[in-house]
């Protein structure tokens, strides 16, 4: 009896040993295929916190980030501990309100404190960087800000939060728009960039940004002003056009909290 279960057992190994091999070699003309990464992404100029009633409310921007669930955030007109602001530093303020990770560029220096854009993230930020704009000396300095973030599966991603020139005039802005698709166009990464083009669809410094990226944004309408808006102004674009997946962009319906209404959109980064 024990020389029978003996010989079985040493066959169930045989099979299993054989059949671990085959598998193996079968596996190994698959491709890999890693699961889809989604995010979804929020860009929403803030004028200063500062509501259409004339109100300071960071919560009501916090309610806006909060109520999307979004893991990345690109913020413009944001102050740091300025006079105008009470000394808030509001990246901060907004990251206690929402948990997320934070990265300021500073655009210049204002009423006693900083004045730029800012990014909120829920996924970490390995490193961030700002790089300024070109831009007429008296004009409101321009800036991008870009954070690296870490994605699941260790790849990175560059988030950037932008605010072109909002002169009638479109020569700065196009400046602007070249200088940013010169500087990303070699990126070995993915690229999100976001923010207040403050210029229509079918504008050059717009037409110039699309040579490079995808608008993820294309179908959602207007933005500024927020009570009733007329124009789209407000942008989420993408980098390489090709590995983006566009879920349900919109304009989220918000006519208080800011000047401008927030974009959101869901993306699915794609593996190839």
């Amino acid at each position: 009896m024990k020389y029978g279960v003996f010989h079985i057992s040493v066959f169930i190994l045989h099979t299993m040993k054989h059949f671990l091999i085959s598998l193996a070699l079968a596996c190994s003309s698959w491709p890999l295929l890693l699961p889809a990464q989604n995010l979804k992404v929020l860009t929403y100029n803030i004028h200063h916190g500062q509501n259409m009633q004339g109100t300071l409310d960071l919560q009501g921007i916090a309610n806006v980030i909060l109520a999307t669930n979004a893991d990345l955030v690109a913020l413009q007109e944001m102050d740091s501990a300025t006079a105008r602001s009470q000394g808030a530093d509001q990246l901060k303020e907004l990251a206690s309100l929402t948990g997320m990770y934070t990265y300021f560029a500073k655009s210049m220096d204002y009423d006693g404190g900083a004045y730029g854009t800012g990014i909120l993230s829920r996924l970490p930020i390995v490193h961030g960087e700002r790089i300024a704009l070109p831009g007429s000396n008296g004009q409101e300095p321009r800036v991008a800000g870009i954070a690296t973030i870490r994605l699941p599966g260790d790849s990175l991603l560059q988030f950037v939060s932008t605010h072109l020139d909002a002169g009638n005039e479109p020569a700065e802005r196009i400046n602007q728009a070249n200088a940013l698709v010169q500087h990303f166009s070699a990126a070995k990464t993915l690229v999100i960039l976001a923010g207040d083009l403050n210029a229509a669809p079918v504008a050059k410094e717009t037409s110039l940004l699309k040579q490079l990226f995808a608008d993820a944004t294309q179908s959602a309408g207007p933005t500024y002003p927020a009570d009733t808006p007329t124009v789209k102004l407000d942008y989420i674009l993408l980098y390489p056009k090709h590995r983006w997946n566009v879920i349900a962009p919109r304009v989220i319906q918000e006519t208080v909290a800011s000047d401008h209404r927030p974009v959101v959109c869901e993306i699915e980064v794609l593996n190839h």
